[in-house]
C-alpha cells in the first residue's frame, strides 16, 4: 500500500466523516450538464469571500480601532507596511466584487425560478447570506474613519430613531454613545472582525448543505433525479468534482484578471468603490456636501430618500428586502425558468433589472426634484414586481417544460445582446431625462491636468514648493520625508539640509511645529492636512484651485476664488504669481460668455469675471506660473497615493501571469469536458 493509500486510510479509519462528506458534496454530488454563464456567480462568491477573509486578518494586524489612530492606521497600512496597499484595495476592491457577483447570483435565481419548490430553504438561506453581507459591508465601511464613513453610519444609524417608543433608545444602544465616536468604532470593528464573519460562514454551509439535499436548479429549471442509469445516478448530470471543479477554473481566472485590473489601474473606480470623501479624515463638525452609502446600498438609499417622512422611508427601504424573502409564495407560474413563461415575465425581469441600476444610481446622486420624482417612480416599479408576479403569473400562458435539459444553450447570443441592450436602454434615457450634473469645479469646469509621475524634475520642483509656500501651515502629516526623498532621487543629507524642518528626522512625518489649537485660534479654523487632497478633491480640482484666485475686497484676506466661493485663505503663491482683478468678458472659455436679458431683450455678460488681468505682477510669467503650479499639484498627486507607478508595474505583470494561466486552464477544461454531451 502506498504512503498515500496508507494515510487516506488512517484518516478514514478515524474520521469517516470527512470522506463521507467529501463524496457527498463533491465526488459523488451530481450537478446538472447545462450550467450556463449565470452559474459561475456562486463560485466566485466563494472566491471572493476567501479573498475578504484573507486580506482582512492581514490587515488587522496593523489597523487600529480608535477615533484617534483608525485613520492615520489605514494610511500607514498603504504606505509603510510592506505591499500594504495591495492588501487595502484587494480587500475594498474585493467588498464591492462581492456584492457585484452576489446580485448577478440572485439576478440569476430570479430567471431560472431557484427559488421555487423544494429550493425554498435554499433561497432564504441565500437571503439570509445577503443580510449578513450587508450589516457586515456596512460595519466595515465605517473603519477606515473617513468623512464618508462617519456621516454615512450616522444618516444610517439616525434611521433605527424613527421606530416608535422604543427608537431613541436603540441608536443609543448602538452607538454605545451619545454620539458616533471611538466606542462606536470599536464594537464595529469587533462585529466585523469577528462576530458577523462566524455567521457568514455558518449561512454558507447551511446554504450549500440545503442546496445539495435538494439538487442544483439548472437553466430549464427541470430536476435530473427523474432519469437515473443502473449505478443510480442521474443521466444528465456529471460528478461536480473534477468536472465542475476543472470547468469553474476558467471563469475564476477571468475574474481575477478583471478584479486584479480594476485593483491596480482604477482601484477607486471613478469614486465608486473607494469614495473620495473617505481620504479626508472624520470631521463631525464638517458635513460633506453630499453624504450617500456606498453603491451596493444605494438603490434602497434611494427608496428611503423617495418617501418624505422618515418612518416611512425606513419601513420602504425594510420592506424591499424583507419582499425577497417570500418570493418562492408569490410566484404561481407552473414553470421554473424565464425560457418558458410568458412574455410578460421577460419583459418584467427586464424592467426589475433596469429599475435597480436606476435606483442604485440615483442613490449615489444629490437629489433634486426630478430625480426624487425618478426615484418614487421606480420604487413603485420595484415593488409592482413583486406584487404583481402573484397575479401575471396565475393567469399568463406557459410554454410546456422539457422531460429532460436541454443543450440548446437558452435564448442564444443574439437575444441576450438584445436584452442587454433593452435594459441598457431603460436605464440610460430616464437618468438623461432628470438632469445634468453642475461644473466640475465649483462655478466652472476643471482646467485639464494629466499628472507625470514619473518626471522627477517636476516633482523635485513641486516638493520644494510645498515646502517653501504649503508646509508653513498645511501639514503632510501621513507621508514621511524619507519615502518622499527616496521616490523623488533626492539625497537624504540634501533632504535635510533644504527640506525637512529643523529638529525633525529624515525618516519623521512630514508634519509642522504649528499647533492645531493654536492655529484655529489664529485662522478660524485648522488648515487641513494636505497629504490626501489630491484624492479626496482630484489633481484637476487643486489645479484649477490654484489658478483662479482672484481680488475681492470684500472678503477679510481680500481674495476669492472661482472654485472654492468665499474660501477662507489667503492666495498662498501671491509673490509668485501676482494678484488677478476680475475683468468683464469671456476670456475664459468654461466661465465666460454673452446671454440675453429676457426682460429688457440685451446682450448681458453672462459671468462678470469672464478674465483676469494681473495689475501687481509677481516674480513668474503667467506661463511660468501655470508651469510651477502644475509641479506643484503633480507633487500633491504623488504624495497622495506615492505607490501608484509601483502599483502600475506590478498590476501588469500579474494580468501577464494570469493570461499566461488562462492557457492551461483552458486546455484542463477542454480535456476533462470533451467526452461529457
Amino acid at each position: 500500500m502506498s504512503e498515500e493509500k496508507g494515510f487516506a486510510a488512517w484518516l478514514d479509519s478515524r474520521m469517516p466523516t470527512l470522506k463521507r462528506e467529501w463524496n457527498r458534496h463533491m465526488a459523488e454530488y451530481y450537478a446538472p450538464k447545462n450550467f450556463n454563464f449565470w452559474y459561475y456567480f456562486g463560485v466566485l462568491a466563494m472566491v471572493v469571500l476567501v479573498i475578504q477573509l484573507v486580506t482582512g486578518v492581514w490587515l488587522l494586524m496593523s489597523y487600529q480601532g480608535s477615533a484617534e489612530q483608525a485613520f492615520a492606521s489605514v494610511e500607514y497600512i498603504m504606505r509603510d507596511v510592506e505591499l500594504g496597499w495591495v492588501i487595502r484595495y484587494a480587500h475594498s476592491t474585493g467588498a464591492s466584487a462581492f456584492f457585484i457577483v452576489v446580485y448577478m447570483h440572485m439576478f440569476r435565481g430570479l430567471m431560472y425560478g431557484s427559488y421555487k419548490p423544494p429550493r425554498e430553504l435554499v433561497w432564504i438561506f441565500g437571503m439570509t447570506i445577503y443580510v449578513a453581507l450587508m450589516a457586515e459591508a456596512f460595519l466595515g465601511y465605517v473603519l477606515p474613519w473617513g468623512q464618508m464613513s462617519y456621516w454615512g453610519a450616522q444618516v444610517i444609524i439616525s434611521l433605527f430613531g424613527a421606530i416608535p417608543v422604543v427608537g431613541e433608545d436603540l441608536v443609543q444602544w448602538i452607538r454605545g454613545d451619545y454620539l458616533i465616536s471611538g466606542i462606536t468604532l470599536n464594537r464595529f470593528m469587533s462585529l466585523h472582525v469577528v462576530a458577523i464573519p462566524i455567521i457568514l460562514l455558518a449561512l454558507v454551509v447551511m446554504h450549500i448543505i440545503a442546496l445539495h439535499d435538494v439538487g442544483s436548479n439548472n437553466p430549464d429549471g427541470v430536476s435530473i433525479k427523474k432519469y437515473k442509469d443502473a449505478k443510480g445516478n442521474p443521466i444528465d448530470g456529471i460528478p461536480f468534482f473534477p468536472y465542475f471543479v476543472i470547468h469553474d477554473l476558467v471563469p475564476i481566472v477571468v475574474f481575477l484578471f478583471v478584479f486584479c485590473a480594476i485593483l491596480f489601474f482604477m482601484p477607486e473606480m471613478g469614486g465608486f468603490f473607494l469614495e473620495y470623501a473617505n481620504f479626508e479624515i472624520a470631521n463631525n463638525l464638517k458635513t460633506p456636501e453630499h453624504i450617500a452609502p456606498v453603491w451596493y446600498f444605494t438603490p434602497f438609499y434611494s427608496m428611503l430618500r423617495a418617501v418624505p417622512d422618515k418612518l416611512g422611508g425606513f419601513i420602504v427601504m425594510a420592506a424591499a428586502i424583507a419582499i425577497l424573502f417570500v418570493l418562492p409564495w408569490l410566484d404561481r407560474s407552473p414553470v421554473r425558468s424565464i425560457r418558458y413563461k410568458g412574455m410578460f415575465s421577460r419583459v418584467a425581469i427586464l424592467m426589475l433589472a433596469a429599475v435597480f441600476i436606476i435606483l442604485g444610481y440615483l442613490g449615489v446622486k444629490a437629489p433634486t426634484a426630478a430625480r426624487t420624482v425618478l426615484t418614487q417612480i421606480c420604487t413603485v416599479l420595484y415593488f409592482s414586481y413583486f406584487i404583481g408576479i402573484y397575479f401575471w403569473t396565475r393567469i399568463e400562458s406557459t410554454k410546456p417544460e422539457p422531460d429532460r435539459i436541454t443543450m440548446d444553450g437558452g435564448i442564444g447570443a443574439w437575444k441576450t445582446i438584445g436584452a442587454i441592450l433593452v435594459v441598457a436602454t431603460m436605464v440610460i434615457l430616464p437618468i438623461k431625462a432628470v438632469g445634468s450634473e453642475g461644473k466640475s469645479c465649483g462655478t466652472i469646469n476643471c482646467d485639464p491636468f494629466e499628472a507625470q509621475l514619473n518626471n522627477d524634475a517636476s516633482l523635485q520642483r513641486g516638493a520644494q514648493l510645498a515646502v517653501n509656500y504649503c508646509m508653513g501651515c498645511h501639514s503632510f502629516k501621513y507621508s514621511r520625508w524619507e519615502r518622499v526623498a527616496d521616490d523623488l532621487n533626492i539625497p537624504h543629507q540634501m533632504m535635510l539640509d533644504n527640506m525637512v524642518f529643523s529638529g525633525q528626522k529624515i525618516g519623521e512625518l512630514m508634519d509642522i511645529a504649528m499647533p492645531s489649537d493654536q492655529a484655529k485660534e489664529w485662522f478660524g479654523a485648522t488648515p487641513p492636512d494636505l497629504t490626501l487632497v489630491a484624492r479626496s478633491r482630484s489633481p484637476e480640482w487643486v489645479y484649477t484651485y490654484l489658478r483662479h484666485f482672484y481680488a475681492d475686497p470684500s472678503r477679510p484676506l481680500g481674495v476669492n476664488n472661482k472654485v472654492y466661493k468665499d474660501v477662507g485663505m489667503p492666495h498662498a503663491l501671491l509673490d509668485l504669481q501676482g494678484l488677478p482683478e476680475c475683468v468683464p468678458g469671456s476670456s475664459l472659455a468654461t466661465n465666460g460668455g454673452i446671454k440675453r436679458d429676457l426682460l429688457t431683450g440685451e446682450d448681458v455678460l453672462d459671468n462678470p469675471c469672464g478674465g483676469y488681468d494681473i495689475n501687481k505682477a509677481g516674480s513668474l510669467s503667467p506661463e511660468e506660473y501655470d508651469a510651477a503650479v502644475f509641479d506643484l499639484v503633480n507633487f500633491l498627486t504623488y504624495v497622495a497615493e506615492p505607490m501608484a507607478e509601483q502599483r502600475k508595474h506590478i498590476g501588469k505583470m500579474v494580468l501577464l501571469f494570469l493570461l499566461l494561466l488562462m492557457v492551461p486552464v483552458m486546455l484542463l477544461d477542454r480535456e476533462y469536458w470533451k467526452g461529457i454531451h
